[in-house]
């Protein structure tokens, strides 16, 4: 952590240098004072939005904002396609990378406004999108030639224009949750004759919060009215701690390098060696894997198609339930070496 802040520093007193913009200017941008030391430097900021607003009051660019979210404050980068609040920080960043030094728009604080003026737009909308539904990556780079204009309109337009991309936030993320929950619960389904197993067999194993997530279509985020049948604006929670999707990938049984993967797709930096509760639990999902070997072969021939090896259904259910025991398992070996484990609840 102590060479993450001397970093953290040193790009902060790099971009002072080259700019001419102190730190207190950019106190004052993002509207913050400090009685004595300025805070987001001499610790990492915990908020998202500190490093968006530091990151505009430098005029710095949508990429290395988005670096700074995810290396210092071990979040989740900004996401084109939550049109309530990450795209309408995208869309301010990038004017006020665009404008020119000194013209003297504060684009962080127009946010509340913008927002605000977004949501109008979104709500009337919603049942009226277009059938056509664009990648992340095209709504981004379409989101960069979007202009600045001071009641919004071109943005309104944007939205207007892209609604239908929305509907499938984070489909891709999702889309590996259901992969693996299909690979247990079909286990179970070849174990049982064909019956087939409901998601409920899962409830002993997942906590409430994560079955809520994991429900529905991964490729619909939006929550269709059980009544209506209806699309409606309210949306399954996203979780906004890394920590809790990190839980989430251990209640259906991935390690490592599976873990990473998830995480990529969702926006994070993969698990830290370098960050003590990470390197814990790297070191902890090592041993549980060299102890438990099925559910790779498991995951080989069902998951990553990569082996034809047979498996018997005994072997097969045996590797789903070292994959449901993943976080008991770890659970116990913290407490034995005098640990408590982050991923479990009590």
């Amino acid at each position: 952590m102590a060479s993450k802040i001397r970093e953290w520093r040193r790009e902060l007193d790099e971009l002072v240098e080259l700019t001419g913009i102190t730190l207190d200017d950019v106190c004052e941008y993002i509207g913050v004072q400090y009685p004595e030391v300025i805070g987001f430097y001499h610790r990492l900021p915990r908020k998202r939005e500190t490093y968006i607003g530091v990151g505009m009051a430098f005029g710095q660019s949508l990429p290395r904002i988005n670096d700074w979210i995810a290396e210092y404050g071990n979040k989740r980068r900004l996401y084109a396609k939550e049109a309530m609040s990450d795209l309408i920080w995208i869309y301010l960043i990038n004017c006020s990378n665009r404008q020119k030094r000194g013209a003297g728009i504060n684009f962080y604080r127009l946010y509340d406004d913008c927002q605000a003026r977004v949501q109008d737009t979104y709500i009337a909308l919603w049942n009226e999108y277009v059938a056509h539904s664009e990648g992340t990556m095209t709504v981004e780079t379409g989101l960069a030639e979007v202009q600045y204009d001071p009641m919004f309109h071109d943005l309104r337009a944007f939205i207007a224009e892209n609604m239908d991309a929305f509907k499938t936030a984070y489909s891709k993320p999702r889309q590996m949750l259901a992969e693996y929950v299909k690979l247990i619960l079909d286990t179970h389904t070849r174990a049982n004759d064909g019956v087939e197993t409901p998601i409920n067999f899962l409830r002993g194993y997942l906590d409430d919060s994560m079955m809520n997530y994991i429900t529905g279509d991964p490729q619909i985020f939006n929550v269709i009215d059980m009544k209506s049948r209806d699309r409606v604006i309210k949306t399954k929670a996203v979780p906004k701690l890394k920590r809790t999707h990190v839980a989430l990938c251990l209640a259906l049984g991935m390690c490592g390098d599976e873990i990473d993967e998830y995480l990529s797709l969702m926006g994070y930096q993969p698990l830290d060696s370098g960050i003590g509760e990470e390197k814990a639990l790297l070191q902890a999902l090592k041993r549980w894997e060299e102890a438990h070997p099925l559910p790779r072969r498991l995951k080989a021939k069902y998951l990553q198609k990569a082996s034809e090896e047979n498996m018997t259904i005994q072997e097969e259910l045996q590797a789903v339930s070292d994959m449901l025991m993943l976080r008991s398992d770890l659970d116990e070996a913290y407490r034995l070496a005098g640990r408590t484990f982050p991923y479990l609840r009590d």
